[in-house]
Formats: structure tokens, C-alpha cells, sequence
């Protein structure tokens, strides 16, 4: 068994429903940008995903639930075991590896450790929709992201197609009117595609009347991934 069949194989077996490598050589002026040289050297990112149950994002559209914001955790706490004990693998193989938590922010302006997003479309899992969630054909964007960083030879993915084409599902969804309809660019900035401050006061005003700030309505909404009888 070549080294990226174990590598999926264990991450599978762990409780990923889907598992794919980045080339982040490619991406090194961004990521160096972005976090600085901390990263130097794990050319490699095992990305993988933990699918959320359908109906319960599909509450969503109607409400927040805490039952979402239970399976977030669920799958949260899933994500970083995988990363640990991959991590621990590729260690024991002889390799280096950073796992990234599945939900970890910083006062950063780029607001994370590490983008899970760009690694997962980089690796092929799927493309980045214009409402900045990651979507995939499996699942649309109903699934949480890990990355672990390695120095492991792996062979990367080649990046997916992005199918969105006209569609403006999330974008008509959008309570806040944060999502401007763009498509993905890699070389624009972020701030054309999506208007942080409107998504951020929404947030806000839905944790007075919920508790906690949760929206998801643009995860729920797309037609990636929806069971035939609900297209």
C-alpha cells in the first residue's frame, strides 16, 4: 500500500467521510501572507471532511437550533481526534506534521490559523461557493473541515471544478445581504465576494434574541448535495 492509500485509509477509519492532499507549494506567497513562515516547509495538506446531518442544517432555514449548533461540536471534537492521531502517524513514519484545530480563531486579521477552505480546494474535495463556504458534489457545503500539515511526500489532488455557474441560492438566502454573488477568485480579496461587518452585525443581533450567534442559512439553501426528492 503506497503511502497516500495508508494515509487515507487510517484518516477514513477514524470517522472522516472524506479525505484528499493539498499541494500547498503552490500557495506558499499566500500562506506566507497570511501566517507568516511558520508553516515553511509542510508542503503537503491531508485534508478531510466530517459530514453534518442533512435535516438537522436543514432546520436552518427556518430557525437556528441548538441541535446544529450540538452536531457543530460533535463534529468539531470528531475532527481534531483524526487530526491528532494522523499527526501522530505521520510522526511515528518519520514525517513532520502541524494539525489544525477544526474551529480555532485568532484576533488576527485573517481571523484563523489556517484556512481548512483553502487546503480542501486545493486538494479537490470541492470548490470554494460564492458564499465562501467550501461545497462539495457528496454533500454541498453540510460538513466540517480538518487539515493536517506535513512534510510527507504525499501525491496532492487536482483542484475541482467550481460548479455554482448562475445560480444565487445563497446569495438571494443571506439574511444579512453579506454575499455579493461573485464567484470565487483566488487572486481577489475577500471583502469583494462577501461583506464581513453586515454577516458579523447579524450575527450579533441573533445572539440577543438566540443566545448565540448562528445563522448557516447559506449552508442549508444550497442545491449541492440535496437528496434527489428535496432538488
Amino acid at each position: 500500500m503506497d503511502l497516500n492509500d495508508l494515509i487515507k485509509k487510517n484518516v477514513m477509519s477514524y470517522g472522516a467521510d472524506l479525505c484528499a492532499v493539498a499541494d500547498l507549494s503552490t500557495a506558499q506567497e499566500e500562506l506566507h501572507a497570511a501566517y507568516g513562515h511558520c508553516f515553511d516547509g509542510l508542503t503537503r495538506g491531508v485534508s478531510f471532511g466530517v459530514y453534518l446531518p442533512f435535516r438537522v442544517v436543514e432546520e436552518l432555514l427556518e430557525h437556528p437550533t441548538h441541535t446544529y449548533l450540538a452536531y457543530y461540536d460533535i463534529a468539531n471534537a470528531l475532527i481534531n481526534e483524526i487530526g491528532l492521531r494522523l499527526h501522530n502517524d505521520l510522526l511515528k513514519m518519520g514525517y513532520e506534521a502541524y494539525p489544525i484545530p477544526a474551529s480555532q480563531r485568532t484576533g488576527a486579521k485573517n481571523g484563523s490559523i489556517f484556512s481548512h477552505r483553502m487546503a480542501a480546494q486545493l486538494s479537490g474535495l470541492g470548490w470554494i461557493g460564492k458564499s465562501c463556504a467550501l461545497v462539495t458534489k457528496e454533500v454541498g457545503p453540510r460538513l466540517r473541515l480538518g487539515t493536517v500539515l506535513t512534510n510527507a511526500p504525499l501525491t496532492p489532488g487536482t483542484p475541482a471544478e467550481n460548479l455554482c455557474g448562475d445560480c444565487t441560492l445563497c446569495t438571494d438566502s443571506c439574511p444579512a445581504q453579506a454575499i455579493l454573488g461573485r464567484p470565487f477568485d483566488e487572486r481577489e480579496d475577500l471583502s469583494l465576494r462577501f461583506d464581513f461587518h453586515k454577516c458579523d452585525a447579524y450575527l450579533t443581533e441573533t445572539r440577543q434574541t438566540f443566545g448565540k450567534r448562528i445563522c448557516g442559512r447559506c449552508i442549508a439553501v444550497c442545491r449541492f448535495g440535496r437528496p434527489e426528492k428535496n432538488q
